[in-house]
Parts: structure tokens; sequence; C-alpha cells
């Protein structure tokens, strides 16, 4: 083949790709900015530069009615000339799409009234305005024959959940997808339903179930219209270090060319730098270093995410969990102020934390406070898993006893 067919070839296939793009309605950065105004720690010189930066989609996008939900959420003066303005485009686009659905049943096919209350539902779904963009939504899912058609708009729907984070109408609409992809569902439609459900998983603190799905997604990511590929790469690399164990750490993430492609270019202004520094210290081993990266990170990223922020505090905690466990297992005793040492941080600090973690019993250990060691009790699985097996059979003998007198009686 000539080179000037194959730049041909890339061409299309690059147009072809750009076809398959779905539009970002509604625009979850919208959402974000929403976030981020009404977080107590942002500078107010920030604050001010994302108020401009809200205000001004609101314009481009006329959303009338969530320019007047965010000025009452945040607390600031609506300014009525404007919110004016956006009411009468609103009603003005509306009115017109209105005209169409009524053309479009009286002389058109199926199809074409299906696009007209389609084009209603994605303008509701732009401006904010939920409880009409639900309803329309609903009577276009009605009027949607096709399972692919169905299924986008249910991504519709999950979308519009994420947006104002309704988790009931984002639960329901997973559940709903997962039906519909059972009855035909296509591969493209299946890799991006990974990509919601797992962003809606992380949200809820499931960070093992975003894991696997996140996993799944990135060598096949499509869902631009979620979250850039490097966000994934992002929330891949945070779930996954807190769900997986260090073998399928390795195979699944320190081995991903996808991932460490990403990792190793740091991303756009650099934004994955500190997350694969984190990536690297925890699975190195390198504690005092994972410590102060993991601060950095709660500091600058997590506390600032509107799907991690209400969960950072957990975050922190269990991955501080889960390096004191990894330190200790090699060990029968460790001496505390060695511990302290290797993780940058004071005696007084590591016996604290040990302390707390002791008692909720999510450390098997004890300490020495006379000698200053750890005391490691390693539990041991294999006569837990005995002691089990040996009462449930125990339990089960005794019913099938009972069992049997009733039916010989």
């Amino acid at each position: 083949m000539s080179e000037k067919a194959q730049d041909t070839t890339k061409q299309q296939l690059f147009e072809d790709v750009e076809k398959e793009v779905i539009s970002k309605i509604p625009n979850l950065d919208i959402a974000q900015l929403r976030f981020l105004l009404s977080h107590p720690d942002i500078d107010p010189q920030m604050k001010k530069e994302k108020w401009d930066k809200l205000v001004e989609l609101i314009k481009e996008n006329e959303m009338g009615p969530y320019y007047k939900l965010v000025c009452d959420d945040i607390g600031t003066t609506m300014d009525e000339l404007l919110f004016t303005e956006l009411k009468e485009a609103n009603e003005k686009r509306l009115k017109e799409i209105d005209d169409e659905i009524a053309d479009a049943e009286q002389n058109l096919g199926e199809s074409e009234v299906r696009q007209a209350y389609l084009r209603k539902s994605e303008y509701l779904c732009k401006i904010g305005d939920k409880d009409a963009a639900v309803a329309s939504f609903r009577q276009t899912y009605e009027k949607t024959v096709g399972i692919g058609y169905r299924i986008d708009l249910i991504f519709n729907l999950i979308r519009l959940g994420l947006f104002f984070l309704d988790h009931q109408l984002i639960n329901a609409n997973i559940a709903k997808a997962k039906n519909l992809m059972e009855q035909g569902g296509d591969w493209e439609r299946k890799n991006r339903l990974r990509s919601y459900e797992g962003l809606y998983k992380m949200s809820v603190r499931d960070l093992k179930g975003a894991a696997a799905l996140f996993l799944e997604a990135v060598p096949t990511f499509g869902s631009y219209e979620l979250m850039t590929y490097e966000q994934l790469i992002f929330y891949t690399v945070i779930s996954a270090v807190y769900a997986l164990e260090r073998p399928d750490l390795r195979t699944k993430v320190i081995r991903c060319n996808e991932i460490q492609e990403q990792l190793t270019g740091g991303g756009e202004n650099n934004e994955l730098v500190s997350v694969k520094h984190y990536l690297e210290a925890f699975y190195g081993c390198r504690y005092d270093e994972l410590f102060v990266v993991l601060a950095k990170l709660e500091r600058e990223r997590l506390k600032f995410d509107r799907y991690l922020a209400p969960h950072y505090n957990f975050y922190s905690r269990a991955m501080r969990l889960k390096a004191y466990e990894q330190f200790l297992t090699p060990y029968k005793t460790v001496r505390l102020d060695m511990m302290a040492k290797d993780f940058g941080v004071s005696k007084e600090f590591v016996d604290k934390e040990l302390h707390r973690l002791i008692a909720t019993g999510q450390l098997h250990c004890r300490i020495d406070a006379v000698r200053g060691i750890i005391i490691m009790n390693h539990p041991d699985t294999k006569n837990h898993l005995y002691r089990s097996v040996i009462k449930d059979g125990d339990i089960l003998l005794n019913r099938i006893q009972k069992l049997a007198r009733v039916i010989n009686a």
C-alpha cells in the first residue's frame, strides 16, 4: 500500500472515531466548578476565577434553571437581568422544539418524532433542569425501539445523575443498562458502561469494585463525555493501590503498558507526576516518601475532586493501615523507633496510630511499651477456617437430624 493511501486510511479511521464521540451533555466540568465554589478551603482569588468561568459556561449553555440553583447553593446574589435573559432563551428554544415535535407527530415518521423528543431531552439536560430532563428522557425512551438507542438514553440519565450526584437515579439506570446489555448490547456500549459504573462505585466508596472496572476500561477507553483518559488513569491508580494485593498490583498496574505510558509522560501540566511517585513509593516500600506524597495528594487532589472529596479522610487512613500491614507482616517483632524512622515520623505518632488500629481490631499485634517493640500476632487462617468448617458442619448435621425426625414422625 502506498504512503498516500495509508494516510487516507488513517484519516478515515480518525474521522470515524470522531463521529462516535458522545456530546458532553451535561458537561460534568460544570458540576466540578460548582463543587469547588462551595468548598471551604478554596482561595478567594481562585474562587472568583472559578465563578467567572462557571458564569461564562452558564451563559454559553443557556443554563437558566442551573444558574438559579447554583446561586442558592453557594449563597451568591443572582443577577436578575442575566437570569431573565436565560429564562427567555430557554422558553423560546423549548417552544421551538415543542413545535418540531407537534409537526413530526402530524406529518413525519416515528424516527423523526423520536429525534425531536431527543432534542428536547438533551436541551433540558444541557440547561440543568433535572426533573424535566428525566421526564423527557423517559418519554423519548418510550418512543425508541432499538436496544442500542435505548441504552444511549440510559447513559444520558446516568450522566445526569452523576452531574447532580443523584445516587438513586444513577443506581436505577445502571441496573436498567445492565439488563438491556443482556438483551443485545454491543461491545462498545458494554465497555462504556464499565467507565460509568466504575465512576459511580468510586463516588460511593466501593473502591474495589471501581478498581476492577477501571482496569478493564483502560485498554479500550472511549467515554470522553465522562472524563479524560488522564483522569481515568488517576482514578485507576488511586483505587487500585487501595484495592489490590501486591501480586495483582504488579501484574495489572505496574506492568500495564497503557497506565505506565501515561504515568511516564506525567500528563497535562504534570498532573500525573504525584500519583506516579505514590504508586512507586508504595510498591517499592519507601514509606517515608509514601507518607509525604499521600499527604500531598490528599491536600492537592483528593479533597478537591467531587467524587473523592467525601472519602479522602477514609482513604488516607486506609492507606496508612495498608502501609503498616505491609511493613509489619514479614516480622515477628519490630522496634518502634526503627518503624518510626522508616516512615519518617515520630515514635509518638506511630505509637498513637498503632494503638488506635489495635484497639479497633484492624492490626493484629501488641505493643510492649517497656521494651519499645511491636510483637506481631499473625492470624492463623488455616486453623480459623478449620474451626469454621467444623462449626458449620455441626450446625448442618443438627438440622438434618431434626428434619429426619420430622419426616419419620
